[in-house]
């Protein structure tokens, strides 16, 4: 006679997770949006709030490298100093959302996590692609009539 499978106790939802936290507005759609959609682990996303990353707008103008400088950081701490373990997709989705919400931010646009979540490996993209465009050294004005010099400046 076959076997019933075994039973496998419910798994805490990010909702619950969220509602023992404590999060509510902007808080829970963060933890939300990490937790329920990119797979972060509870840890993870309480590490972040401790590192004071707790809402949408806490990721605004969060550099490209400074996402993964953080986020390595912690990666590299023991446990019980606060430490968690973060991969490379982890850090590549966060410096996503971190683009997206700076980009939206700048633009004067809400935070549509519909658009993101439908696109989120593209951000990942644009944000790669927005951190390798580096500082152009802004060309001088050339002098006035100086016909050398105004091919270099008006490229």
């Amino acid at each position: 006679m076959p076997r019933a499978p075994p039973v496998i106790p419910n798994q805490p939802t990010w909702e619950t997770e969220a509602d023992q936290l404590g999060l509510h507005g902007e808080h829970r759609r963060l933890y939300k949006l990490l937790r329920d959609f990119h797979g972060f682990k509870k840890e993870q996303c309480v590490t972040l709030r401790d590192q004071g990353y707790m809402t949408l707008s806490d990721l605004v103008d969060w550099e490209y490298k400074d996402v993964r400088s953080l986020l390595e950081n912690l990666s590299n701490r023991l446990t019980s100093r606060g430490g968690q373990q973060f991969g490379d997709r982890r850090i590549k989705q966060l410096q996503a959302l971190s683009w997206f919400v700076t980009d939206r931010d700048r633009r004067g646009l809400t935070y549509d996590l519909e658009l993101y979540q439908a696109e989120a490996n593209t951000y990942i993209k644009f944000a790669k692609i927005d951190s390798q465009i580096g500082k152009d050294d802004a060309a001088d004005k050339p002098e006035k009539f100086k016909y050398a010099n105004w091919n270099k400046w008006e490229e």
